[in-house]
């Protein structure tokens, strides 16, 4: 009977391997949402963020930590059903009915490749706009709080071309109070400024920020004609260049190979500059990385089989060692892809490659017990 309706059979893996995944991808998910609680304690400490904007970042973030709990958790629900079986001797018994054991392929199989297109799709699409929209995110935070950004009885050289020292921030007004500023935006000109109080003024619709001075003076060093000068003012302004600030935030402002689309990706390799090294590694990441749900299937697969008498905890710890090394080859060829020299595609493909060959070897070994 179990030989006439194979589907029988696929249904049936298929039905098991599904419930530890979906378990195994929540546990995963919360554990990097939780990674990412202290960078979005700090936003919420510095800039002041409001609880819609941290969970815009928050979902942002999921496409990033999905490509890589997708392979695990992909992995993890193969192996966790197997080993169910294989504790309630249903493998033994499977065996005994005359199914060979690589006709429990093709269900891994399709479940695995189902887990490597989700993944491959947050690779190609998922990651890149989640990796945009989430630096536009802290960008207008950061234009909408500046005076937030600021600390008192600091040193502040947040503004490019500007030295600021606040003495008292007033946190309901916005008000700053005894200032000090240095500024330096006119080349061959230098400017120290003292002022009673002032305030940061932005006009968010335009892009443009100004400082509003009041009650100070200006001590001006014009290096071209070797003249100082000081003046007195009740009301002054100048404006402020907030690049530095944004590159604070996100450490270059246009937009990096990180956040190419795939075509955008695809057309740069085109230009050998000096990123062109990590532009082809994040080209091939995206495919290698995804391919990778399909070769821990294979090799959770002997694995789950192979061990009757383990509870499911051993599984567990299993699966994750054997993830562990998978990350770790894919680290290190990380680094040799951008350091020893040797083809970029042969270094990410390479932990790829290595886990095929082990579970080649413990799939023939499977079949002949």
């Amino acid at each position: 009977m179990i030989k006439g309706k194979p589907s029988i059979l696929h249904t049936y893996l298929l039905k098991e391997i599904i419930p530890p995944f979906g378990v195994n991808l929540m546990v995963f998910c919360c554990i990097f949402l939780i990674s990412r609680m202290l960078e979005v304690t700090r936003l919420i400490v510095n800039y002041q963020m409001g609880i819609f904007s941290v969970l815009k970042i928050v979902i942002h973030s999921i496409p990033a930590f999905l490509i890589f709990v997708l392979p695990m958790s992909v992995m993890m629900g193969v192996l966790l059903a197997l080993l169910r079986l294989s504790s309630d001797n249903e493998i033994l018994a499977i065996k005994s009915g005359g199914v060979h054991i690589f006709r429990l392929l093709p269900p891994i199989l399709f479940f695995s490749t189902i887990g490597c297109l989700l993944t491959l799709f947050m690779s190609i699409y998922g990651e890149p706009a989640s990796r945009l929209a989430t630096k536009q995110l802290l960008i207008q935070v950061v234009r909408s709080n500046l005076n937030v950004g600021l600390k008192e009885r600091t040193f502040n050289d947040r503004f490019k071309g500007v030295m600021m020292y606040v003495n008292k921030i007033d946190p309901q007004t916005g008000m700053l109070k005894h200032l000090f500023v240095q500024d330096n935006q006119d080349e061959g000109r230098v400017r120290a400024i003292f002022a009673d109080n002032g305030r940061i003024i932005s006009d968010n619709q335009r892009g443009k920020f100004q400082l509003q001075l009041n009650d100070g003076i200006i001590n001006q060093v014009d290096e071209d004609h070797e003249s100082i000068y000081s003046v007195h003012f009740d009301q002054y302004f100048f404006s402020l260049d907030i690049d530095q600030l944004v590159k604070n935030v996100q450490k270059n402002t246009k937009k990096s190979f990180k956040e190419m689309t795939f075509t955008e990706l695809k057309k740069s390799l085109q230009e050998k500059d000096s990123e062109y090294v990590l532009r082809l590694i994040t080209y091939h990441k995206k495919f290698a990385i995804p391919f990778a749900c399909i070769v821990l299937s294979l090799l959770a697969m002997p694995l789950g089989i192979a061990t009757q008498t383990q509870k499911r905890s051993f599984g567990v710890i299993l699966g994750l060692i054997f993830f562990l090394i998978y990350y770790v080859l894919l680290s290190i060829s990380l680094g040799m892809a951008e350091t020893s020299g040797l083809p970029p595609v042969l270094c990410i493909w390479a932990p790829n490659a290595l886990i095929m060959i082990v579970a080649a070897f413990f799939l023939i070994r499977a079949t002949k017990d």
